[in-house]
């Protein structure tokens, strides 16, 4: 015969419900874990994803044209430089060595930059169509002297020649130039000067 009314469970009926509350509620603090992290996913782009924005980098250094823009605006132009030729005399008597002379001035109102090292300069010597000397032609290690020139500044290069010949890639050459008259023309780099004549006696 049972007992229906008003008398305990037993023992086992409130483990039973007890483990069924502790299961439940750990199922729904897992779902509520889940959801978080599912919506937190969601709002988060995927560092994975092609079609998330990558960071760009900006730099604020300027760009190699830019200086190179920059650099071709400080160079002398071709209308803002005179070169000259001259010697330090007008007539040489036999074993005298004429020394010859380019000038190079900024004829601007404006400073710029021009190389005049020797890897630029060239004392050229000539007698009617006859190339007789040229200090290019055996030139070894020229130099590179960037210079800025002030507006209205000269500078002078000399060189001593020893009245021998010379010819393109240093060949060796046998032939001494004769008494008469000469044409000096000195170059720096593009810019050129006028000849000038001179003799040897």
């Amino acid at each position: 015969m049972s007992n229906t009314s008003g008398g305990k469970l037993p023992a086992s009926v409130y483990r039973r419900r007890r483990i069924t509350v502790a299961v439940v509620a750990l199922v729904l603090v897992g779902l509520i874990i889940w959801g978080v992290v599912a919506i937190a996913g969601l709002l988060s782009p995927d560092p994975q994803d092609p079609a998330a924005p990558a960071p760009t980098a900006q730099s604020s250094a300027p760009t190699q044209s830019a200086e190179s823009e920059e650099d071709a605006g400080k160079k002398c132009k071709a209308d803002e430089v005179k070169v000259t030729a001259s010697t330090d005399a007008k007539s040489y008597p036999a074993g005298k060595k004429p020394v010859l002379i380019l000038t190079v001035e900024n004829t601007s109102k404006r400073e710029c930059d021009m190389n005049v090292g020797t890897s630029m300069q060239e004392f050229l010597i000539s007698s009617g169509a006859d190339r007789v000397f040229s200090t290019v032609d055996c030139l070894q290690n020229g130099e590179d002297v960037p210079l800025t020139f002030a507006a209205g500044q000269k500078e002078n290069a000399r060189f001593t020649w020893n009245r021998d010949r010379s010819a393109p890639g240093c060949k060796a050459v046998g032939v001494q130039p004769r008494p008469g008259t000469y044409k000096f023309t000195a170059a720096i780099g593009e810019f050129e000067s006028e000849p000038v004549s001179f003799t040897l006696e």
